[in-house]
């Protein structure tokens, strides 16, 4: 892992609160028996900061692992095959988006095809395509953005037909 010094060691947050908020995630998880593995505090730099953090040991019904922190947290959690990968990824009541990595092309699209997320990325994370929608899955909101294929989701499709006698 880099220092400190090599690269810019915040992680930008959403609002005032944002960094509050990861940090009591981060916390509780630590009072839960996790290890923080890098970052865990706020940064304590003007603005709404919080250090990227990596958390081990946690546990699949953690809050943590529950619930969208919308931090620069990261978990690890190490799963005996892709079946208990694939379950424990699906056992979230939310459902934004997922990540994959793999070397296996064939393993990455069976994954992405199983798992309930609005959004799963092989071999990448964040990367965002504007002609393709974006929104989650689950409790992670309603609806999507960006695209056309965004205006389907608020639409319904009805088929109407009707036989006019002569």
């Amino acid at each position: 892992m880099a220092s400190a010094s090599a690269y810019d060691a915040r992680g930008g947050a959403a609002s005032c609160n944002a960094p509050g908020r990861v940090a009591g995630f981060v916390d509780r998880a630590r009072g839960y028996g996790a290890e923080i593995l890098a970052g865990g505090s706020n940064t304590g730099a003007k603005g709404f900061f919080f250090q990227p953090s990596l958390i081990g040991g946690v546990a699949q019904d953690s809050e943590i692992v529950q619930k969208e922190g919308f931090g620069p947290v990261l978990t690890i959690q190490h799963f005996a095959d892709d079946e208990e990968g694939i379950r424990w990824a699906n056992d979230v009541a939310v459902g934004l988006a997922s990540s994959v990595w793999t070397k296996d092309i064939k393993r990455g699209l069976n994954a992405a095809r199983r798992l309930c997320f609005g959004t799963v990325w092989i071999n990448d994370h964040l990367t965002i395509a504007s002609a393709m929608p974006h929104g989650g899955f689950k409790q992670s909101g309603y609806g999507k953005d960006m695209s056309s294929y965004s205006i389907e989701d608020y639409t319904v499709i009805k088929h109407v037909m009707v036989k006019i006698a002569d």
